[in-house]
């Protein structure tokens, strides 16, 4: 029973260095691409003239709204990368062009580790902190379609 039990926690080991060499070399990058709000298309909903204004506004609206689409899965070994990347893009920003939300797009994500979800955490408190970005959005898929 012991050597059974050895043999299993060698293969565990086994499992999870494979699948994290996987994965470290499958996904390098986390991110897919980043974009302004004002690239994309208004949704349906039918916003008041005051609302519009607000997303018209260039020194508040639609273009200091950051998006980043995330894909693949998230672990400790490319969140890393991601908060260096998300740094990078707000600290290279003018003053006048700097994100004043940033919208993180999980729509391709496909799985996520604990070590990754605490790191996206210390990502939204840096983002807080550092930059005074205090809306940090974090958006997935819906199930119904």
């Amino acid at each position: 029973a012991v050597a059974g039990l050895e043999a299993a926690m060698i293969a565990g080991v086994v499992a999870a260095v494979s699948t994290y060499a996987v994965q470290s070399m499958t996904y390098l990058n986390p991110v897919r691409g980043t974009m302004s709000a004002a690239t994309l298309r208004s949704s349906r909903y039918d916003r008041p003239h005051s609302a519009h204004e607000i997303l018209d506004d260039p020194s508040k609206g639609r273009s200091r709204i950051m998006v980043i689409q995330l894909q693949g899965h998230l672990f400790f070994g490319n969140t890393a990368q991601l908060t260096e990347f998300v740094q990078n893009l707000v600290q290279s920003s003018s003053d006048d062009a700097k994100p004043w939300i940033i919208i993180m797009d999980f729509m391709l994500v496909l799985g996520i580790d604990s070590s990754a979800a605490q790191a996206l955490g210390k990502l939204r408190k840096m983002l807080s902190k550092r930059f005074s970005i205090d809306p940090c959005i974090f958006v997935a898929g819906s199930h119904d379609g």
